[in-house]
């Protein structure tokens, strides 16, 4: 297998893919647990800085403000301030 290595966290696997583009591999892993932020993907690579940690954390606070409100266009919303974590508000 290409990538031989544990997730760091539980995935849904029939609701997870990956695809090629420009010569890159993305992919897309559904978590068990929504709202949950990782330290990094694959079990024992690099984690995420503390200002990358808190973009993601934004950007999940996003996406619940537009699961919640669909007609709104969240898209320019900025936060001031620190962002709570996501477990806490995604459910």
């Amino acid at each position: 297998p290409f990538i031989s290595e544990d997730f760091e966290r539980g995935v849904i696997a029939g609701e997870s893919y990956w695809m090629m583009e420009d010569g890159e591999l993305h992919l897309n892993c559904q978590k068990t647990k929504k709202g949950e932020t990782w330290p990094c993907i694959l079990k024992g690579h690099g984690a995420m800085d503390p200002v990358r940690e808190s973009e993601v954390k934004k950007k999940m606070m996003l996406e619940r403000f537009q699961e919640e409100n669909p007609g709104f266009d969240f898209s320019g919303a900025d936060f001031s301030g620190q962002v709570p974590d996501p477990r806490n508000f995604m459910g």
